[in-house]
């Protein structure tokens, strides 16, 4: 029973597709004395790990494309504007997708508002060209206005080119 285990673990290491069709042929066969359960374990917490970073990705896409809208200067903002709005759709379209399949992560999104709008403020300032003081700090909207998708942010008039 031991080797079985010191060998699904050297699997995990060497061949990881091999070892993940050993442990989901042990599982559906219910041989428990097989499965790798300390890896198995960790690979089930990285799972869950990667639905909320799929979340929060989208989160950060929705965030630096509104920014965008509303802080980049007007000739930017001229040429880029229909594909960011595009952009902030499929975003959502996404985070609602990845709702209906996580719903537990629902009631998540407004702690991840706030990393993802650093994230997006980050993006944001870097791809339009804008100085620290342009975009706020925090985030000006709530949760609810980022999900919906009928909310767009006015355009700033301080911005220049």
């Amino acid at each position: 029973m031991h080797s079985h285990k010191a060998s699904g673990s050297e699997l995990y290491d060497s061949d990881y597709y091999a070892w993940v069709q050993a442990q989901v042929d042990a599982l559906r066969q219910h041989r428990i004395e097989d499965v790798d359960w300390e890896n198995v374990a960790e690979e089930i917490d990285d799972l869950g790990k990667s639905q909320k970073h799929s979340i929060e990705s989208q989160m950060v896409r929705v965030l630096e494309h509104l920014l965008k809208l509303q802080h980049a200067g007007a000739t930017i903002r001229k040429n880029n504007a229909r594909g960011w709005q595009l952009s902030v759709k499929d975003a959502r379209l996404v985070l609602r997708k990845l709702l209906d399949q996580n719903p537990s992560l629902r009631r998540r999104l407004a702690e991840m508002l706030e990393f993802a709008y650093q994230r997006g403020r980050l993006a944001a300032l870097r791809k339009a060209r804008l100085s620290d003081h342009v975009i706020p700090e925090s985030c000006p909207w709530r949760i609810e206005q980022v999900m919906d998708d009928g909310f767009l942010p006015r355009q700033t008039a301080m911005t220049r080119d």
